[in-house]
């Protein structure tokens, strides 16, 4: 891997916002953490060989069916594990429970990946399999970034592809029916990608209608719509932990509704899985120790971090025992679980750590997007940068 600088397009703004990528500038300063810094940021980007990226889709791939070898033992072999591990209402495991073994489809995910390429080492760190964004930034932006900057370089990128396939395959499941896409449309990248994800399913021969999350109502026994029209098929950006909370969470599993992502998608998003792969797969040599609980790991090299965490928060870094960075945010109540995992190596240049985005469409790799940071945590607001490989 190489961290190459070079001068932006003189019209990148304008290039993204075209492609409803509006806020590009939505990060925070690398150095101070102040707002106002760029979230797309293309002054650099990373290289890549192609023996590379063979062992980044391959871990994807192989990663993939260890995490469905997980929620199918959690299923099958050890349910009570989704209240004692999980702390999932008992409503909410059976729902889950249905959903697996009617084989619910689902559409995608994005796992969080430390590639060490000094030595060649590929560690999972999460596997955000419920609600992914950056798919914008991966499928549209980079895309045309390397378009317009290196025509002659590859991308490991098939994301929009793949996507366009999947919507294909899973249109004659809804007999015609529409599928309603419902993001909040106060969030830019939120809507932003709901309407990106609509598009690909209107191409596919989908039926389909936008909805602001806030304007979805009940109609026992239907959710509807502003027009008062049953929702039958869903795409949500919004997580299954707060919906569980939601006091109209529970009707969803009347199951009167398909939802993408799927309710088995819970237990990959829950960082307690992390704990349970281990435990499944010892020594596996794309997974890291991870065990329950806020501990100190042999060697004193871990990470504690929350199970229902997101982008960054309330992360603790420690080496040698010592606690050496930490974030704040909002998912540390004093009830909440973590798990704790060995510390991983990012590749770093000149400051920068890189973090590496691998998609997932149906069950096969679809392509990377990389966040970089020169903090040892990185962030939702951490810049995210293009790649390509030669």
């Amino acid at each position: 891997m190489q961290r190459i600088e070079s001068p932006p397009r003189p019209d990148w703004q304008a290039k993204l916002e075209e492609i409803g990528l509006t806020y590009h500038s939505a990060g925070q300063e690398p150095v101070t953490g102040a707002e106002g810094g760029l979230w797309w940021h293309e002054g650099a980007h990373w290289r890549f060989t192609a023996a590379e990226v063979d062992a980044l889709d391959d871990a994807t791939v192989e990663l993939h069916a260890r995490c469905l070898d997980a929620v199918d033992h959690l299923v099958t072999r050890e349910p009570e594990l989704l209240r004692e591990a999980f702390h999932l209402p008992d409503w909410f495991s059976d729902y889950i429970r249905r959903s697996w073994r009617r084989g619910d489809p689902a559409l995608m995910g994005r796992m969080d990946l430390a590639f060490d390429d000094e030595s060649g080492a590929i560690k999972l760190l999460e596997y955000n399999a419920d609600t992914p964004t950056l798919a914008i930034e991966t499928a549209i932006a980079q895309w045309v970034w390397l378009q317009d900057t290196h025509p002659e370089a590859d991308q490991f990128n098939s994301l929009h592809e793949q996507l366009l396939a999947r919507f294909t395959t899973l249109a004659p499941l809804l007999s015609g029916q529409p599928m309603h896409f419902a993001a909040f449309a106060e969030s830019p990248e939120e809507w932003a990608h709901s309407t990106y994800y609509r598009d690909l399913a209107g191409q596919a021969g989908i039926a389909t209608r936008a909805i602001d999350l806030n304007r979805i109502g009940w109609k026992r026994p239907d959710f509807v719509d502003e027009a008062g029209d049953a929702i039958r098929f869903l795409h949500k950006l919004y997580p299954w932990e707060w919906m569980i909370r939601d006091h109209f969470g529970p009707y969803l599993a009347e199951d009167g509704c398909g939802v993408l992502e799927p309710p088995w998608k819970a237990l990959l998003s829950d960082k307690a899985i992390l704990a349970v792969l281990w435990r499944l797969f010892p020594g596996h040599p794309h997974l890291l120790e991870t065990v329950p609980g806020r501990v100190l790991l042999a060697g004193g090299n871990c990470v504690q971090k929350p199970c229902l965490g997101r982008e960054g928060a309330n992360i603790a870094l420690i080496r040698s025992g010592l606690t050496m960075a930490t974030t704040d945010g909002p998912y540390a109540p004093e009830e909440a679980r973590f798990v704790t995992q060995a510390l991983a190596k990012l590749p770093q240049r000149a400051g920068w750590n890189a973090l590496i985005g691998s998609w997932v469409v149906g069950d096969a790799a679809a392509g990377i997007i990389l966040r970089e940071s020169q903090a040892a945590i990185l962030r939702d607001t951490s810049r995210v940068v293009p790649h390509l490989f030669a």
